[in-house]
């Protein structure tokens, strides 16, 4: 597959979550992700990070349509997401899959697994009934599970062994894009590595696009080759993997790289230690300006009173003042 293919565009993405409030009180709103927007090449890694509470699981539910968007776009293979119907919303569900962050809950604890893994190939229609077996088989074998799971139940493997399971089932229709949702934050740091090195090899064999969420960021220099640095439902910076980490611009990119102790690419005279993090504002009742601004040690005088917007310089995004005004 061509690397430059772009598989999906995300455009101003936007989920406001209205929140209860007492009779004759103003609106409020919860805006879990405030204007998104990035594009995922085929045979690609796109790696989402942040902090707990800064919209990245909102938006694997929205590119999944598990969740409406309140507004923008997702366009995939150059279709709206939101206007497909019927069959054409059939290949979009069958071209991407997600891997959640618990193994156990995303399977049906009362389905065999070959059961489990034989229903895409029913629902979707991709094998005659009597090869259905032989696939599944072959699925579980390519993540390192035998045959002799094929009967068994979800509560009979350990927790690495459910995630292999689960992804085997996301691979059964062949899908352009997997989002995987901290598809490693609930298994053992042992398993972890093994979880990993096999959706390395997936991505080699197949070609398969992958959206990485999570707030490990090991992970995310392994694997990927694009990261997007989410705060507060918005995105401060993105870039190549490599430029994140070797020379991180936005404050905030730099705060996550200094309260992770075994990442040592950051420049260490640009690092922000730990005791300037301070506490993240309420989504619900964001800052005026820069929602980074009571947290920043470099912040400017036009930071608490204008938002900076996202913007490309030189080959990289940043929404920061301290690079929009030069």
């Amino acid at each position: 597959m061509n690397t430059e293919q772009n598989l999906l565009s995300v455009e101003t993405l936007k989920k406001y979550f209205e929140l209860k409030s007492g009779f004759g009180s103003p609106k409020k709103f919860l805006k879990a992700v405030d204007g998104v927007s990035f594009d995922v090449n085929g045979n690609s890694v796109f790696a989402i990070v942040g902090e707990s509470g800064c919209g990245k699981t909102t938006i694997a539910r929205l590119l999944m349509k598990l969740l409406d968007p309140t507004d923008g776009r997702i366009i995939f293979k150059g279709q709206d997401v939101s206007a497909l119907r019927g069959e054409a919303l059939m290949g979009f569900r069958r071209s991407v899959q997600i891997v959640f962050q618990d193994p156990f809950a995303s399977l049906n604890p009362r389905m065999r697994i070959v059961d489990a893994l034989s229903e895409p190939f029913k629902i979707h229609k991709l094998a005659p009934k009597h090869e259905i077996k032989d696939r599944v088989t072959e699925l579980l074998m390519k993540v390192g599970i035998t045959d002799e799971a094929l009967y068994r139940y979800p509560h009979e493997f350990s927790g690495g062994q459910r995630q292999r399971i689960c992804i085997a089932r996301a691979l059964t229709v062949s899908p352009s894009l997997i989002v995987a949702d901290e598809p490693l934050s609930a298994l053992d740091v042992s398993i972890q590595a093994q979880i990993l090195n096999l959706l390395q090899d997936i991505k080699k064999e197949t070609g398969i696009a992958l959206i990485l969420i999570s707030h490990d960021l090991r992970v995310v220099h392994y694997l990927s080759d694009e990261v997007a640095v989410m705060y507060l439902g918005r995105i401060v910076e993105r870039a190549k993997t490599e430029d994140i980490f070797k020379e991180p611009l936005h404050p905030y990119t730099h705060l996550l790289l200094a309260s992770a102790p075994e990442i040592r690419h950051a420049k260490s005279a640009n690092r922000i230690r730990p005791a300037e993090q301070g506490d993240v504002p309420s989504p619900v009742d964001l800052p005026q300006g820069c929602s980074f601004h009571p947290r920043c040690s470099k912040k400017l005088a036009i930071c608490d009173k204008i938002e900076p917007v996202l913007k490309e310089k030189n080959g990289r995004h940043i929404a920061c003042h301290l690079y929009n005004s030069e």
